[in-house]
């Protein structure tokens, strides 16, 4: 089958895929045309994310996987901001035009919006030296439920979703045995279908002063927080849910998880509601007057050589 054909395959599922999830008061025109149209009846959050082949994922990775983990990551911008997932445009760059690698593809991008229940707006498609994927999320949310780095006060506590690390290890299973993937490791599952929390996400949005998805590790994503609210953190090392090596988990990434910050008498709150979605909670530390992330075990100050994922480190 010739290239071309591969591509008009691949455009012509775009502009059906997760029609069935369109809102028809907001998207006047989907797919197909040059550009789509929406009609935005309240405040939108807008974010875009790229995931690489050999950076953000393995090479050999199959297509499926590439698709919805790519999305995901995309996507858990919107869950931190507390926001609603509307609609995703995807941009893909690949080296492949095999149309079992396009079909591939297309299943992870239909098994995300049939998940979420969100509709692929559009997108584009070109050759290239290897597999990019570029993707734009939409999400709706109320201005004062804004969930910002920068609002994290003295004295509020810490709290993360769930365990940490499982990414890293998923990652190592992969590279041993891409081929032949063991969907019921939790780590495996964990790298390539990150669960996303949105239901929870929206709700803690009415008492989190401060919120961020862990993509880069926990240290330096909560340096983030600590930075734009200009404030500190100590972090209680023995309270925090690892799994492995705890500086792979403070400092590796891909995890997705929330890390977030509300005020001391919200803390029971917070914890009814992990309960309420089936999530995790788990409070590590506070916030303090310094400028620094502090990450104290046995009551004694730790450091890492690391402090997490930089896109130009060598």
């Amino acid at each position: 089958m010739k290239d071309s054909d591969e591509f008009s395959f691949l455009k012509e599922t775009f502009k059906s895929l997760g029609n069935q999830y369109f809102d028809s008061s907001e998207i006047i025109i989907g797919p197909g045309d040059d550009a789509g149209l929406v009609k935005n009846s309240q405040e939108t959050v807008y974010s875009v994310d790229a995931s690489v082949a050999g950076v953000h994922f393995p090479e050999n990775l199959a297509a499926e996987h590439i698709a919805f983990r790519s999305l995901s990551t995309a996507a858990s911008d919107v869950v931190a901001c507390g926001g609603a997932l509307k609609w995703v445009l995807v941009s893909l760059t690949t080296d492949r035009a095999d149309l079992n690698w396009m079909k591939e593809f297309v299943k992870g991008l239909k098994d995300f919006s049939d998940e979420y229940s969100c509709p692929i707006l559009g997108g584009d498609l070109s050759r290239g030296k290897q597999c990019n994927i570029a993707i734009t999320v939409c999400g709706k949310l109320d201005q004062q439920n804004f969930m910002k780095r920068s609002g994290a006060e003295v004295g509020d506590k810490i709290f993360v979703t769930n365990e940490l690390g499982l990414a890293k290890k998923g990652l190592e299973e992969i590279k041993l045995n891409p081929e032949d993937l063991d969907f019921t490791s939790k780590n495996i599952s964990k790298f390539i279908r990150p669960k996303l929390h949105f239901n929870f996400g929206q709700e803690i949005s009415h008492y989190a002063n401060s919120c961020i998805d862990i993509s880069d590790g926990l240290i330096s994503d909560l340096g983030h927080i600590c930075e734009a609210s200009n404030v500190g953190a100590q972090l209680n090392a023995d309270l925090i849910p690892v799994e492995g090596e705890i500086e792979d988990a403070l400092t590796w990434g891909d995890d997705y998880e929330l890390c977030f910050t509300v005020p001391s008498e919200m803390e029971s709150k917070i914890e009814s509601l992990g309960k309420k979605h089936g999530l995790e909670i788990t409070q590590i530390g506070e916030i303090t007057k310094t400028s620094e992330v502090e990450v104290f075990k046995d009551c004694r100050l730790v450091t890492f050589k690391k402090r997490g994922y930089n896109h130009f480190d060598e």
